[in-house]
């Protein structure tokens, strides 16, 4: 008989999956361990999710029975990114992760949580972080008396989310930059005329 209800259903469940607070998520990590099953924990923005980031957490859910995955919210994400990111609101980039069949439970990190507030409340079996991480050494050694053990995985894509964007912006450009150089002349004079009429 197929699981139809909870986290390890095939069934998205998002309402299951998604952990709303971290006093919630301690909870079921703290059962989920008393049950002897491995947690892994992984973060990032998953922002235009592309098949990197889909084998990233394949590889990841390799490392353990249980796949948290903690998402960097709008203002997080803006605040390191810019006021054009992310270009998928946060509720929609949570519940394409629970589509995710590696992906067991969804939390979503505020900005103004205490840095490493989920891993800390988590304590993962395994922490594993991206080759493009920004911790440094120090920081490294301290993550591993925190976790059971810290691994970085490759990235899985050539091209990230932000250079995607970047390629998109190009071909946008050198698409419309013929068409803006026919039309623009005669668009200023118009205005030109609109605002500074003869006479």
């Amino acid at each position: 008989m197929a699981i139809t209800s909870g986290i390890f259903s095939s069934d998205v469940n998002y309402d299951e999956r998604l952990t709303t607070s971290l006093e919630q998520l301690g909870g079921l990590v703290a059962h989920l361990k008393g049950i002897g099953l491995k947690i892994v924990l992984t973060s990032g923005s998953f922002d235009l999710v592309h098949l990197g980031h889909v084998k990233y957490l394949a590889k990841a859910k390799q490392l353990g029975d249980v796949l948290i995955v903690g998402v960097d919210g709008d203002a997080k994400i803006r605040a390191r990114k810019g006021a054009d990111r992310p270009m998928v609101p946060e509720e929609e980039r949570l519940e394409m992760l629970a589509h995710q069949r590696p992906v067991d439970l969804i939390y979503l990190k505020g900005d103004e949580e205490a840095r490493w507030a989920l891993i800390k409340t988590v304590a993962p079996d395994v922490l594993v972080l991206s080759t493009d991480h920004s911790y440094s050494e120090d920081e490294l050694v301290e993550l591993r008396g925190v976790c059971g053990e810290v691994h970085v995985l490759e990235r899985q894509a050539s091209v990230t989310t932000s250079e995607r964007i970047r390629q998109l912006y190009m071909h946008l450009g050198e698409q419309l930059g013929p068409r803006l150089a026919e039309v623009l002349p005669d668009l200023i004079d118009t205005i030109l005329k609109r605002t500074h009429p003869p006479g």
